[in-house]
């Protein structure tokens, strides 16, 4: 229905687990990121209204973050992308990096973060010496943000831009491969990590975002104490996947029909392409009000900030399924260029 549906190889994910040949429209929004709060205030909330048969995709129904029950928009749990693609990877050898891989809080098209990476890419070279530090498409665009990581001695990688399909298998390659994971604050990446069993750790002063400030860094300490307490990291692995929604999971041609991928409807296709937009269009200049409560770090923004960049909320022709390799590497900053273990 919209094109958070395909960021981060999510609806790429879902198709080879159900043995779809290509990407889909999907009847409903899937949600796209682990979130401190209810999918529906942080992912969803410029879809106050949805067509009659669409869905809200949630991962869990046994997350911290929030209660389903009372929400005050109805959501189906369907397990993480990241879930279903790590059991079609199950089998997929790769070997260790021999490093510390880092996934620093990363800044986005309306939302600058840069003091708190520079002390962050300082302390993370204190603490674990040349690291992998993974950013997000944003700041690999911008020569500066790069040159903080390199400044310190750590190699800059990235998973692609956010609608490359191969992005979830990049992050995944970096979990599995990583001696550890690093961030400085609790994040997708990290409880991605925590589930495949990877050591991680969260360090460093917390993290302004936007408008919602430190109230994310803090509400993390108070909800998931055990991703900061090294006597509790144990606990780490079941928690995550609990956070992800591994008992939500669904068998392919259940998930297929909750998709809207069991018959073939013309209704997603004209949503993504239409109505999603105009909806969101809505939201953006106030003419439909956002839920109360809705967490958006941009919410200070004003409407003509989304000028600036006016494609990158708009949808585009779906990703194509890549090929055999679920787990590419990651790309290298200089030249987007395959990483190779040294």
């Amino acid at each position: 229905m919209d094109i958070q549906n395909h960021y981060y190889g999510h609806s790429a994910a879902l198709a080879r687990f159900v043995g779809e040949p290509s990407v889909r429209h999907i009847n409903g929004l899937v949600q796209h990121g682990w979130t401190v709060a209810s999918p529906t205030l942080v992912h969803f909330s410029d879809f106050a209204k949805l067509p009659r048969t669409a869905r809200r995709l949630v991962w869990s129904h046994h997350s911290r973050a929030w209660d389903p029950h009372s929400d005050e928009f109805p959501t189906t749990a369907i397990g993480a992308p990241w879930l279903y693609l790590s059991s079609l990877a199950r089998a997929v050898a790769i070997k260790p990096l021999g490093k510390t891989v880092a996934f620093p809080v990363h800044s986005t098209r309306l939302v600058r973060i840069d003091d708190a990476n520079a002390g962050f890419a300082e302390e993370l070279a204190r603490r674990e010496g040349p690291a992998i530090v993974c950013v997000h498409p944003e700041d690999l665009a911008d020569p500066a943000a790069v040159r903080v990581w390199k400044d310190h001695g750590h190699d800059v990688v990235s998973a692609g831009d956010r609608r490359d399909p191969n992005f979830l298998g990049r992050i995944m390659y970096l979990a599995r491969a990583a001696n550890r994971v690093v961030s400085n604050q609790l994040s997708t990446a990290v409880v991605y990590a925590a589930a495949e069993g990877t050591p991680t750790e969260i360090f460093g002063p917390p993290v302004a975002v936007g408008s919602l400030g430190t109230s994310v860094s803090s509400r993390t300490q108070e909800v998931w104490p055990e991703f900061f307490d090294p006597e509790a990291a144990p606990q780490r692995e079941h928690i995550a996947r609990a956070e992800l929604g591994i008992d939500n999971m669904r068998e392919p041609a259940e998930l297929r029909e909750l998709l809207g991928w069991d018959k073939r409807h013309v209704r997603p296709f004209l949503d993504y392409w239409c109505g999603a937009p105009l909806r969101k269009a809505g939201t953006v200049l106030g003419i439909v009000k956002r839920p109360d409560g809705a967490q958006d770090a941009g919410s200070d923004n004003s409407p003509l900030a989304f000028l600036k960049h006016p494609f990158s909320h708009l949808p585009s022709p779906l990703p194509q399924l890549p090929g055999a390799d679920l787990l590419p590497a990651p790309l290298t900053a200089e030249h987007q260029s395959p990483l190779r273990n040294a």
